[in-house]
């Protein structure tokens, strides 16, 4: 056992005209005698309990964490420096103005890589195989498409700065990569451990963004292994815990934390902001699914009082629900309504505010479930 107040971060080599940093092994258990962290780790386990909880109870749950994944795409895309809307990035690829294509795209493959995880995990653990599976799909036909994707880095890469030499930070020189990576997997992996799930997380996601295997998106990636390492080791149940919102929302705060840990050995203040983020994120996600609860109440009484076949309201609302911006055509095709009956359903919802017409066109008009979309934004 080692104590986390005694923590030491790691070592650094000369390269060249540079100083690489060498992450010490975390393949330990971990005891601690900080009070505080106790506090903390007492409250999230709570709120995440509560949470757990709470999305068990509700109907058709699966409809609204597909929009919750797709808000945390936006959110971890924007912390690497992407520009689209929520809006946008639910919209069509053909809406999107050209200079942002490549945003839309990015945020598109994070969904995609989230949702491939969370099958994954199903059949394999979290290890070096599904980490590169998943960082794959996360670059593929986007802008670090050329930086080997799915494959971890045979060169040098570095944060801040023009090069190593003046870097802000220079993660291990690529021939460590291979030793660093199976100490990360082993923790992963060590049911001989019996450190909580959520203090083990907080350490693997530092040391998986100290290693920064790859030579692009490992901060995306580092995101999505927390909530898919939750899932596996059951504290929730299914994907709807994502500290990206929070991260964004302190960003400076978060960067500091991991550095503090590297440049003062000071794991227990970074396993603390993590803690303070599972708690805020747990019962920010719970607030959520209370209003998508209530709303959904709400909208299945108006649509009972609607003068078109509840059937067919309810078969684009459904749509809606999973992909809530889309032109007339795309509602047509999946809810396979003749067209007459479509118009008659859209003008309904349209009259009743349920929807709104977001191009001002008569034809070619795309239409926002504006107000379930709200619901994710806050």
């Amino acid at each position: 056992m080692k104590k986390l107040e005694d923590y030491n971060a790691g070592y650094y080599i000369t390269v060249n005209d540079y100083k690489s940093f060498i992450p010490s092994s975390i393949n330990e258990e971990w005891i601690w005698n900080d009070s505080e962290l106790n506090t903390l780790l007492s409250k999230a386990s709570l709120e995440l309990g509560k949470l757990n909880g709470y999305a068990c109870q509700i109907p058709n749950i699966d409809s609204f964490i597909q929009m919750h994944v797709k808000v945390e795409a936006n959110k971890s895309s924007r912390i690497e420096g992407t520009r689209t809307t929520i809006d946008e990035d639910l919209s069509d690829i053909l809406d999107i103005n050209p200079e942002k294509r490549d945003d839309w795209q990015e945020v598109k493959n994070y969904v995609a890589t989230i949702n491939y995880g969370f099958e994954r995990i199903k059949d394999i653990p979290i290890s070096t195989r599904l980490i590169k599976e998943l960082h794959s799909i996360l670059m593929k036909n986007v802008r670090g498409e050329y930086k080997n994707p799915g494959e971890f880095r045979k060169s040098q890469n570095w944060i801040g700065g023009t090069k190593p030499s003046n870097a802000l930070y220079v993660p291990p020189i690529h021939s460590e990569i291979s030793n660093c990576i199976s100490d990360l997997e082993k923790f992963l992996n060590n049911d001989k451990i019996k450190n909580p799930e959520l203090v083990k997380i907080a350490i693997i996601h530092y040391q998986f963004e100290a290693i920064h295997p790859f030579l692009d998106g490992n901060g995306r990636t580092g995101r999505i292994l927390i909530p898919l390492y939750l899932m596996s080791r059951g504290l929730i149940d299914k994907p709807y815990f994502y500290i990206s919102d929070y991260i964004e929302q302190n960003k400076n705060a978060y960067y500091d934390f991991l550095n503090r840990v590297r440049t003062n050995n000071d794991m227990l203040a970074w396993i603390k902001f993590f803690l303070e983020a599972t708690i805020e994120t747990a019962k920010n996600a719970r607030i959520k699914f209370e209003r998508v609860l209530n709303f959904t109440n709400e909208i299945n009484q108006i649509i009972l009082e609607l003068p078109v076949r509840t059937e067919n309201v309810m078969k684009v609302i459904n749509i809606l629900y999973q992909e809530p911006i889309m032109n007339r055509k795309m509602l047509q095709e999946k809810s396979e309504l003749k067209n007459t009956a479509l118009k008659s359903v859209i003008n309904a919802l349209l009259e009743k505010g349920i929807i709104i017409e977001t191009t001002g066109y008569s034809r070619n008009q795309i239409f926002s479930f504006e107000k379930y979309i709200n619901l994710f934004k806050d």
